[in-house]
């Protein structure tokens, strides 16, 4: 965007998405709160919300993830596996877990 244009957006109370670069009007923008001068449209935000998500699962599954393998290798550490009545019940489990 160029210094005329920016002058001229700023005097009509219109602001642009710092993601998109789309001209929207200064209420439909939403700002950052320790960063005032960053402003996103609607559009944006449920963008990077779906993002955010998308991260945070992602880590939450890897946490999980993390956690079963520990469990296993305590399980097999114990010989929890090969008990009579329980090791049936935890092999059925490690071939159903989804990861």
């Amino acid at each position: 965007m160029s210094a005329e244009a920016k002058t001229a957006v700023a005097g009509s109370g219109e602001g642009g998405c710092w993601c998109c670069g789309r001209i929207t009007a200064e209420e439909a923008l939403v700002r950052l709160e320790n960063h005032p001068e960053v402003g996103l449209c609607a559009s944006c935000v449920r963008f990077l919300g779906r993002r955010a998500r998308d991260y945070q699962a992602s880590v939450m599954r890897s946490r999980l993830r993390s956690a079963a393998e520990w469990v296993r290798g305590e399980v097999m550490s114990r010989g929890w596996h090969e008990r009579p009545v329980i090791g049936p019940v935890l092999l059925w489990i490690n071939r159903h877990v989804p990861w």
